[in-house]
């Protein structure tokens, strides 16, 4: 019996590329150590195949479920086949997790201590239970046996903490020497390592002084990349004066910062950043509602030279009772090239001919609600003559005004807008200036964002807004509104790319 065709192809494929099918097809699972296992059993071919290429085994992934039995001889094995390769070690403990087998797995790791590259643990506790885990104590110990690390070049620690604060000093006790250590990720847990040759850092609830910062810097020259969500920073300007820290090499910042005091006003100790200098920085990111004044936290706009993203994320623009107010510092920062806006308001940041002028109005329970809801997403359409596109009368109305010499130009270098956001007002926000600003040239949606210039614009009088539902029509007295494909207006304009990368701050 001749085999069947699809059989001969699969025969015929080499060794070689049989194992990068493999690699391809472990690294899309949820785990590599069951995958690999499974595609070594097929055949003797695919067995063959993955044995005789170690690299193949230099990936492990081990998440503690109850369900992956024999976990630890599967670990020994693994190691084993990756013979001499240098390998990455990723292992995801949830708060269920027998520390009697994350022992057993960590001093296999140990054995083999002098091939690893990459170390990641990571605690995944319930949704419902956010208390820190696992034992940081424990993992400790069992980071202190490793003693020396030569080759570990990217160290991870996340354990979830509802309020981690993570200090900068020299640890007590040093228990893992990584002369090779270039990427260090810290949440939760104090670092075992000292932050010595470092190019990229990230450590969650960070709280150190001047003089510990300077000594960081001053230890990693060649930083590149600096992470630091829900930033804490312990100095006060009006007491001491204290030299400036320059980061020379960074390229990317990334920011978030813990909630103030309970007074109003903002804890004076982020000053801290208006002395880091960072002049060569391309890409800037600013996450959640607690952002302080840029312009009493920050260096001066005008020292970015080379910023090229600017990307912000839940950002509240404006405070809720005027006491913050940054539009002005984040429309200094002239260089932009990229404006990623993930669910922060577009509009009050660079806005178009048919955005309010007004500073926004928060949502309150006032009688008035819907007049002022009536007013600026509905206004009636004026009379319209016969032969008059309203396409054309909005792009002359852009074409007019970009020519106009009154108006300074937010972004001069602007070429890209990523938009994700749930509001279907900041949708017809982005068509409207990719009308009025010919010189963009690529738009990155998100899923919703789509669905919103796809379904819930329409035109009014030339002017794209979002169709108001059966519910606000019955409410409020407003026009009568069709939904237009706003999507395909967008893609004559500009490229059009589904899908916004992550930032550097989880959100």
């Amino acid at each position: 019996m001749e085999p069947k065709p699809d059989a001969v192809t699969i025969a015929a494929l080499p060794g070689e590329v049989l194992a990068h099918i493999f690699k391809s097809g472990a690294q899309s699972s949820s785990g590599c150590l069951p995958c690999l296992f499974k595609f070594s059993a097929v055949s003797q071919q695919w067995r063959s195949a993955a044995l005789d290429y170690p690299d193949l085994w230099s990936t492990i992934t081990v998440p503690l479920e109850p369900a992956l039995r024999n976990l630890v001889a599967l670990v020994r094995i693994t190691l084993e086949r990756s013979k001499s390769c240098l390998f990455d070690f990723t292992l995801e403990v949830p708060r269920t997790a027998d520390m009697d087998v994350v022992t057993s797995v960590m001093l296999l790791v140990i054995q083999h201590v002098h091939r690893l590259r990459r170390l990641a643990i990571r605690g995944r506790p319930p949704i419902s239970d956010t208390s820190a885990f696992p034992n940081t104590d424990e993992i400790s110990a069992l980071l202190q046996n490793a003693q020396r690390a030569p080759r570990l070049a990217i160290l991870e620690l996340i354990f979830p903490n509802p309020s981690p604060v993570v200090s900068m000093g020299t640890p007590g006790r040093l228990l893992l020497q990584a002369p090779s250590l270039v990427s260090l990720r810290i949440h939760g847990v104090t670092s075992p390592v000292p932050f010595v040759g470092l190019r990229s850092l990230a450590i969650e609830g960070l709280r150190t002084s001047h003089a510990e910062f300077r000594d960081m810097v001053v230890a990693s020259p060649l930083l590149t990349e600096l992470i630091l969500p829900k930033l804490r920073l312990t100095v006060d300007l009006q007491s001491q004066q204290l030299d400036p820290i320059e980061i020379p090499a960074l390229k990317v910042l990334a920011l978030s910062f813990s909630k103030p005091p309970p007074s109003n006003a903002f804890n004076s100790c982020h000053n801290l950043l208006s002395l880091i200098s960072v002049p060569n920085v391309e890409y800037l990111e600013l996450a959640g509602s607690d952002i302080p004044d840029l312009s009493r936290s920050f260096q001066n706009p005008s020292a970015f030279i080379r910023l090229r993203t600017l990307r912000l994320v839940n950002i509240t623009i404006i405070g809720r009772n005027d006491e913050v107010d940054n539009r002005d510092y984040l429309r200094a920062l002239t260089t932009i090239e990229e404006l990623e806006l993930i669910h922060s308001h577009a509009e009050y940041l660079i806005p178009t001919e048919n955005t309010a002028k007004e500073k926004p109005r928060h949502r309150t329970r006032s009688i008035s609600r819907e007049i002022r809801f009536r007013q600026s997403y509905w206004p009636r359409p004026g009379p319209q003559r016969q032969g008059d596109d309203p396409l054309e009368r909005a792009e002359a109305a852009a074409a007019a005004s970009s020519s106009s010499t009154n108006s300074v130009l937010i972004y001069s270098n602007l070429r890209s807008v990523s938009l994700n956001t749930l509001l279907a007002a900041e949708a017809a926000w982005l068509y409207h200036l990719v009308l009025e600003r010919p010189d963009i040239q690529m738009v990155k949606l998100s899923p919703m964002t789509e669905r919103h210039l796809v379904a819930s614009l329409g035109l009014v009088d030339g002017v794209v807004q979002p169709v108001p539902t059966a519910a606000w029509t019955k409410r409020v007295d407003t026009p009568e509104v069709q939904s237009h494909d706003v999507l395909k207006l967008l893609r004559e304009r500009v490229e059009i790319i589904r899908g916004i990368e992550d930032g550097r701050i989880a959100i």
